[in-house]
């Protein structure tokens, strides 16, 4: 994980900020990951409505950047050349969020950096190495576990579903296109959302909070009668998936060639890219625990 050297006067790094010449106060703040009002509620989208009943996400890292969100050429590099207000290097307390509920989760850790403005944003995706090709164990939670009913609004039919999204090499690596440059597409930047579009004072006493609604992961269309059934050889199979009474699975791959093939880049590709539709950051005056 990344350090915020604004913090680390002990060390000798960042003199300017650490003798108060900069004008920065130092600062630390509590952090939490809720879901949106209302996720657990039935949405309409591409001809299906949806009803989640299950829905997790692991959150392992929030960074603030003080500059917008870089635009123009796509960089190797996984972590933004800004400088970083703020940072809450550890994964939420208890590893996933429920994101049907509202109710805060804690982090593991406090957050911490500067009192400045923050315009864009990360979320990291693993607990750990965010540069290792296979950051899958038996002991590492899924980045993502679904469940839920999906009604084709043409005939009422009803489809019970399933998914558990990761992010290995094998399974969502970006195919090295050029050979002379097969560092261009590493895995830590399909770990690591970016987002932008904020205008986030941070300040002393306050508290942090990522709100994630997994409604904005569905914008793409999922045809959920295309869907293997969890038996199939396309379903995950490892003691960490949940598919509880779900008949079907939106399988977990980019690279998959029958059912729910599609379906599965689909909805890999509405978690990295839904945006605000999905991911909210929010910093407010930390609630008295008197």
């Amino acid at each position: 994980m990344r350090r915020l050297s604004l913090v680390l006067c002990g060390a000798g790094l960042a003199v300017a900020s650490c003798n108060g010449t900069t004008g920065d106060e130092l600062i630390t703040f509590p952090a939490y990951a809720a879901g949106a009002p209302g996720a657990s509620q039935p949405f309409s989208v591409n001809g299906y409505t949806i009803r989640l009943t299950f829905a997790q996400m692991y959150v392992g890292a929030v960074y603030i950047d003080e500059a917008p969100l870089a635009t123009g050429a796509e960089s190797p590099i996984c972590t933004n050349p800004g400088v970083y207000a703020a940072q809450v290097p550890a994964g939420v307390r208890g590893g996933e969020v429920n994101l049907l509920s509202t109710a805060p989760q804690p982090f593991s850790v406090q957050g911490n950096g500067t009192a400045d403005l923050g315009q864009s944003w990360e979320l990291w995706l693993t607990d750990g190495d965010v540069n290792n090709p296979d950051n899958t164990n038996a002991t590492t939670p899924n980045i993502v576990d679904l469940e839920g009913t999906a009604t084709r609004e043409s005939d009422g039919t009803v489809f019970t579903f399933a998914a558990t999204v990761n992010i290995d090499q094998d399974n969502r690596g970006v195919p090295v296109s050029d050979p002379s440059q097969p560092g261009m597409n590493p895995i830590c930047k399909q770990r690591i959302l970016e987002e932008g579009g904020i205008d986030l004072q941070l300040f002393a006493g306050g508290a942090l909070q990522v709100t994630v609604d997994p409604r904005g992961w569905f914008a793409l269309p999922i045809d959920f009668s295309s869907l293997p059934i969890v038996t199939d050889d396309e379903c995950e199979t490892d003691q960490n998936s949940i598919y509880g009474n779900a008949k079907y699975c939106i399988p977990d791959t980019n690279f998959a060639t029958g059912l729910g093939a599609i379906q599965g880049r689909n909805l890999y590709t509405g978690i990295r890219t839904a945006g605000p539709a999905a991911y909210a950051l929010t910093f407010a005056k930390a609630q008295s625990s008197e």
